[in-house]
């Protein structure tokens, strides 16, 4: 009983891990992007610490109320994930305004026409706290040390287990 038990929690957990897996890395197959959440920027609809899946859209794509991921206007190399206030296209550029849900400002930035932006498609929630603590350095050593830890564990326990008497 207790054995299938163990299979069944084994089972669960990998199960969990593996649908948490395809939904950050199911968009690169499309042409898209996912990225970690790390502020409080958009709560309550987005928390900090949950992955947004994004899709590439057409500037002119873009609707008021859409919840987008650009290139931050002030920090070059940082995203920003806010809802779309307003969009306005002119002279071959695209002006956006957009607003995090729980901040007071709002950004404005442009983009050209022929450009791409991510519109949020799903968020897979709290995976990102278990991304960000993989990226680091105790989080890349407890996932090569650790199983390799229970494997040898495991590998020992079968060696010096006795061998079980053949009846006949």
């Amino acid at each position: 009983m207790r054995r299938h038990l163990t299979a069944l929690l084994c089972f669960a957990a990998i199960g969990a891990i593996a649908v948490a897996v395809a939904s950050v890395v199911l968009p690169y197959a499309f042409g898209g992007r996912s990225y970690t959440v790390m502020s409080g920027s958009m709560e309550p609809r987005i928390h900090t610490g949950d992955v947004v899946a994004e899709e590439k859209i057409a500037p002119s794509d873009m609707r008021s109320g859409d919840i987008v991921t650009f290139q931050d206007p002030d920090v070059r190399g940082r995203m920003i994930t806010h809802r779309v206030r307003s969009v306005r296209e002119h002279d071959g550029t695209v002006s956006v305004v957009t607003k995090g849900d729980a901040n007071t400002t709002v950004e404005r930035w442009t983009i050209p026409v022929g450009g791409h932006v991510g519109r949020v498609r799903y968020r897979v929630a709290h995976v990102g706290y278990a991304l960000v603590f993989a990226r680091s350095a105790p989080g890349k050593l407890l996932l090569i040390v650790l199983p390799a830890l229970l494997l040898g564990i495991l590998e020992l326990r079968r060696i010096w287990r006795r061998p079980q008497e053949v009846t006949a």
